[in-house]
């Protein structure tokens, strides 16, 4: 079996991976190699986006303490769609991780609805989630995990230079055999979240998310 870290390095690629026709000191090679474990192709589709000037992502695998951006695909209603380099993708559903394709084990989807309500709303409860997974023999399965989630009070972050105000939401989640902490800094004045940690699942761990000014 793969060891874990070296699992998540090679998805690594699928984030920040450029090819030989980017130049580095460009923008363009500036955004996508943040980590080069190898070379891969850019993805068409990311092109576009870039060229279009398309909002930016910034998404980290916190185990490697490295990270790279995404660009918006498309905005469904509180569902944004990001694409990487190379065409994976992760979707968020107003800043909490729905579903993630091309990174690690997929996760298909998630029903967020009862932890997105508190941390939005700043408030502190109890709330279960639920997320579908595909299982070694590509079959979805469907876990439960009840979280108690907490404010944890006013914090300053600093978003690329320029500080900003936020409130802390703690969400610690459990199942029978996995359990998990995620961090939203969410910004009142935004009513948005600005900064994330966030549990992918046990092969990636737990992913970083931050908004990137334009």
């Amino acid at each position: 079996m793969i060891p874990r870290l070296a699992y998540v390095a090679a998805l690594m690629v699928a984030l920040t991976g450029c090819g030989t026709v980017v130049d580095d000191g460009s923008a363009l090679g500036q955004t996508v190699a943040v980590f080069r474990p190898g070379q891969a192709d850019l993805s068409p589709r990311f092109l576009a986006l870039f060229r279009a000037d398309a909002p930016a992502l910034q998404v980290g695998f916190v185990d490697l303490e490295t990270s790279g951006n995404v660009l918006l695909e498309r905005q469904d209603g509180a569902f944004a769609y990001w694409i990487s380099p190379e065409g994976a993708q992760i979707t968020l559903q107003s800043g909490l991780l729905h579903s993630t394709r091309g990174f690690g084990e997929g996760l298909l989807a998630s029903d967020l609805s009862q932890p997105l309500a508190l941390v939005l709303g700043m408030q502190s409860g109890t709330s279960d989630r639920f997320h579908t997974y595909l299982d070694g023999e590509d079959r979805a399965v469907t876990r439960t995990y009840r979280c108690q989630i907490i404010n944890d009070g006013a914090r300053e972050i600093d978003l690329f230079g320029t500080p900003v105000d936020t409130r802390l939401m703690r969400e610690s989640c459990r199942s029978l055999d996995q359990d998990f902490v995620n961090l939203y800094w969410v910004a009142p004045s935004r009513g948005t979240i600005v900064l994330s940690r966030q549990w992918a699942g046990p092969v990636v761990g737990a992913i970083s998310t931050r908004i990137v000014p334009r």
